[in-house]
């Protein structure tokens, strides 16, 4: 009998100090778990709750005893274990399994702080090879060695090769189309953000690392590759008002474009210039040009329906291209040229909006036109007016308001494109209405008072 309890005693100690599942579960998400447990769980000491344990196991032996003689020892732990206290609380796993699909879900909420497709100006989906020639003529055109009085040129470069890296590599791109630039931090693939490293080392891959061979910045010996002919650029007119500029506007467009199919039979294609030498005589020789071309499939234009979508971002301004690489017409023997969207600002239409304009000679500065009548100009007021955001912003003049004067509100302007927290300010020009007809008791006022 001081035998069983002697085990009794060892195995409840043994078995209490093993974690239960419901607290391995709980220490998984929950580092403070202890917050979720009952107060007066708490409260228990560690000898109080062992003793219970070892009068639970003390019964659990004599009924087993009683059944199976010997065999209660072996199986004593695992009726503890089945016990009531050890098992998994249903709300508590409920609560851990909620929170770990939340977190779960999160990276699919996070996008990139900006969109790589239209640092490259290509759409979402544009071809590899589309992909590589956009790079190719942003990296040339935005090189800092090439537009040395330009001080974010370094930036602008920086993003494009961050573009490039992310959306030419297969697996991070189907990353970043899921679950954008925080998915590409979380999942450890570069790019996503990660612009600690010199922007450089992508040019370089790209074009070889022994020069650029553009004929600017250090000119390497690497050999050219050949020009391909590019069809010429489409340029429409793209109508924003002022408002629009002011919060930005997402313009889903439908056209119609010229695609290249293949037709039956066989055509000459690629000509080139090639010279000819031949052996005349004995040390005599002769030189010609002559032409030279490849058999390539018939072609025909073909139109074909697209949609693209045109997002016009806050701060863009009169002039500004929005450009999707290769989505012009096609040209045979050549690539497509690309289609430009251009902004016009327009006026608004008749209504509140009619009165913004913007500062001559400052796009980031707006101008307001505000009516006040003669009381108000004479006495001051308080008025309440709505910015192109649908913003109530409050202004006040005390005492006499002249004709024509401005007051200027700092930080109300427009904001600027590259840097949105950046906003210029607003200048509210007071006319002042005078009334049509005056009777003659405040003819004799006015002319009492003044």
């Amino acid at each position: 009998r001081g035998e069983e309890k002697e085990a009794v005693r060892r195995g409840a100690v043994t078995i209490f100090e093993r974690r239960p599942r419901s607290r391995r579960l709980e220490s998984f998400f929950f580092p403070s778990s202890f917050f979720f447990r009952k107060e007066e769980e708490k409260k228990k000491s560690w000898r109080e709750r062992r003793g219970v344990m070892g009068i639970r196991l003390e019964r659990a032996v004599e009924e087993r005893k009683g059944e199976g003689g010997e065999g209660a020892k072996r199986s004593f732990p695992s009726r503890c274990r089945s016990s009531s206290s050890m098992r998994p609380r249903p709300t508590l796993v409920l609560v851990s399994l909620l929170l770990l699909l939340l977190a779960l879900s999160l990276p699919e909420r996070s996008f990139a702080a900006e969109d790589y497709y239209k640092v490259l100006g290509v759409s979402r989906s544009a071809s590899p090879s589309q992909i590589k020639r956009a790079y190719r003529k942003l990296a040339v055109e935005l090189h800092p060695d090439k537009n040395t009085n330009d001080p974010e040129a370094t930036d602008k470069f920086a993003n494009v090769n961050n573009a490039y890296e992310v959306l030419s590599d297969p697996d991070k791109r189907n990353i970043y189309d899921k679950y954008g630039e925080e998915g590409l931090k979380q999942q450890g693939a570069g790019g996503g953000g990660q612009r600690g490293g010199d922007p450089f080392d992508v040019f370089n891959s790209f074009f070889g690392g022994g020069g650029f061979g553009f004929n600017f910045g250090g000119g390497g010996n690497e050999e050219q590759e050949p020009q391909t002919p590019k069809g010429p650029d489409l340029i429409i007119d793209l109508e924003c008002t002022l408002d629009d500029l002011y919060v930005g506007k997402k313009i889903t467009i439908k056209r119609v474009k010229s695609i290249l199919e293949k037709a039956p039979g066989k055509r000459q294609c690629n000509c080139r210039r090639v010279m000819r030498t031949q052996q005349m005589g004995p040390g005599m020789f002769t030189q010609t040009m002559s032409t030279e071309c490849d058999r390539c499939d018939n072609l025909k234009f073909v139109p074909e329906d697209v949609s693209l979508d045109i997002e016009v971002d806050p701060g863009m301004s009169d002039g500004h291209i929005i450009r999707f690489f290769e989505e012009g017409d096609a040209m045979i023997d050549g690539e497509p040229g690309d289609l430009l969207f251009r902004i016009k600002e327009v006026e608004s239409p008749t209504g509140p909006v009619s009165s913004w304009s913007r500062m001559p000679g400052n796009k980031l500065d707006l101008k307001l036109l505000v009516e006040i009548d003669l009381k108000e100009a004479l006495l001051g007021f308080t008025k309440v007016i709505h910015h192109l955001d649908g913003r109530a912003v409050q202004l006040n003049e005390a005492g006499v308001t002249q004709y024509g004067h401005v007051a200027v509100i700092k930080g109300e302007g427009m904001p600027k494109h590259d840097d949105i927290t950046i906003k210029g300010d607003l200048y509210v020009e007071y006319l002042v209405k005078l009334p049509e007809t005056l009777s003659q008791s405040q003819k004799k006022q006015i002319e009492k008072t003044f």
